[in-house]
């Protein structure tokens, strides 16, 4: 009876996926930010004081939007994650990527500071909570991406690299493969 008790017992853990804190890495989207559901929109303000606008169901220009949330101060290879989306944006912008880097928790003049040393090519704004909240982020980097009509298409968690997210990227947008410098 004792066996039994025991094998129901280890059943039941598969089937809950009970692994322990390091069995599920990625977690499941939730509210609007889930894959397949329409992005939410944001106005946030960038390192120089303009507004960054998202909305997904405004795109008049068709662009595909990759929004990445980051942290110089959370993540210790910030830099590493801005390079990659220099490349990404330098590789895909000319097809329609659209970059939008938020920043998780950053002081405004800290970031200014920090992106004075690491330019980037693309827009990054100053995140607020409900914005983390709105797109799920439960670890940095996040980085979604949204189709021209305005659905999150695809979710990364943690650090990927430029190739791994190209080949994503590149059946959302219109063109050649954009793996080439033609």
């Amino acid at each position: 009876m004792r066996l039994i008790t025991i094998c129901l017992t280890l059943a039941l853990l598969c089937l809950c996926g009970c692994g322990g804190p390091n069995s599920n890495p990625t977690p499941t989207p939730t509210g609007q930010a889930g894959k397949g559901k329409v992005s939410p929109g944001f106005n946030l303000t960038s390192v120089d004081g303009s507004t960054i606008s998202f909305k997904p169901m405004d795109n008049p220009t068709g662009d595909v939007t990759l929004i990445v949330f980051w942290s110089k101060t959370w993540d210790s290879n910030a830099k590493v994650l801005l390079s990659r989306l220099a490349e990404l944006h330098e590789r895909y912008a000319p097809r329609g990527l659209r970059i939008i880097a938020v920043s998780y928790q950053e002081e405004p003049a800290d970031l200014r500071a920090f992106l004075a040393i690491n330019k980037t090519p693309f827009s990054v704004a100053v995140g607020k909570p409900n914005t983390y909240e709105n797109f799920a982020v439960k670890s940095i980097p996040t980085a979604i991406l949204v189709d021209k009509s305005g659905i999150a298409v695809e979710r990364w968690e943690g650090h990927y690299s430029t190739e791994e997210m190209s080949t994503t990227l590149s059946p959302y947008l219109p063109g050649r493969d954009g793996n080439s410098g033609s």
